[in-house]
């Protein structure tokens, strides 16, 4: 089975399944990953250049599902993750489409868009975004994005201000870099009180889970040799990212909010990650997107074999010259 864009990617150095595609090294050079019809040594395609028609699957049946359907659904989840690729600006769309719906949607209540991108110390500058007390070079610079996402801002930015322009709030949802880090190196045993009592709830023992990441893991092979960290910590690294997205989207909805969507990578947004974990959280209506390039070369078939989001968002790409 192929694991389109679940790459091992994690901020600092760290490797570990995102399943979203490469993140650039935050201090060094990397080779970036891009869409295939993405000119590597140009500029990112703009997000409006992006769009492509599309039907919606059901991520568990195959079966098709009549658009309709698909966004009663959406507009009546309380929480909504769509994933994406990193790098894939086709991806990107997909989730302003999503983003677009409910926005104009009448009656949508208290919204929040809710980022993987953007670690939770960093809520204080994304709410002077969202009020205008700064402008946007500032809150890229003092959020990071460069070292501690590195995609575009430009494939995000659409997203964000469409939200903001229409009253939403603006969650970082992400753990701390750092301490993922340290989670990877010495796992959850080895923190100190004080990194202890930065976790999130974590559950460890899923075994659905646990399986679809030893399977990306197996299929990525030997990334790091001896200097590997341990399955086991690498695991609870990727759990404690889930759990903290999970964690600060179910505090928002505790606080009084109606629905947030969320954008994260692919290995984020499956019913054992993000999802699976708010639902354990008492949040009852969630629902999972993927968007996915129909290539003619079985990504939708394998995206059904893992039958582990709720609907795939199937793009077709221009054909011919």
């Amino acid at each position: 089975m192929r694991f389109r864009g679940c790459l091992l990617a994690f901020p600092l150095t760290l490797s570990v399944v995102a399943c979203g595609g490469t993140r650039p090294a935050p201090r060094g050079p990397a080779a970036p990953v891009v869409a295939p019809d993405v000119d590597a040594d140009g500029p990112p395609m703009a997000i409006a250049d992006a769009a492509l028609p599309y039907a919606i699957v059901d991520g568990h049946t195959g079966r098709a599902v009549p658009e309709a359907t698909f966004w009663a659904a959406v507009d009546g989840a309380q929480a909504v993750c769509v994933g994406e690729e990193h790098p894939n600006p086709h991806h990107h769309w997909a989730q302003l489409h999503v983003v677009e719906h409910l926005a104009g949607a009448a009656g949508a209540g208290r919204r929040a868009l809710g980022l993987e991108m953007i670690q939770q110390p960093f809520q204080g500058v994304v709410d002077d975004f969202a009020a205008g007390a700064i402008d946007e070079p500032t809150f890229v610079s003092r959020v990071g994005w460069a070292d501690r996402w590195g995609y575009p801002w430009s494939y995000y930015q659409p997203s964000i201000t469409h939200a903001i322009a229409h009253g939403w709030s603006v969650r970082a949802l992400n753990a701390r870099a750092e301490l993922v880090k340290r989670v990877g190196k010495v796992g959850v045993a080895g923190l100190d009180p004080v990194e202890r009592a930065e976790l999130p709830e974590l559950v460890l023992d899923d075994a659905r889970h646990r399986a679809w990441f030893d399977g990306v893991m197996r299929a990525m092979g030997d990334h790091g040799g001896a200097n590997m960290p341990s399955a086991d910590n690498m695991y609870a690294a990727q759990v404690v990212w889930d759990e903290s997205m999970a964690a600060g989207a179910h505090a928002w909805l505790a606080g009084g909010g109606d629905a947030i969507v969320i954008l994260a990578g692919t290995g984020h947004c499956q019913d054992g990650a993000v999802a699976g974990r708010l639902e354990r959280r008492g949040v009852a209506r969630v629902v999972t997107v993927r968007p996915i390039i129909d290539d003619g070369e079985g990504a939708v078939a394998d995206a059904l074999t893992e039958a582990n989001a709720d609907y795939l968002f199937v793009m077709t790409p221009p054909t011919g010259p």
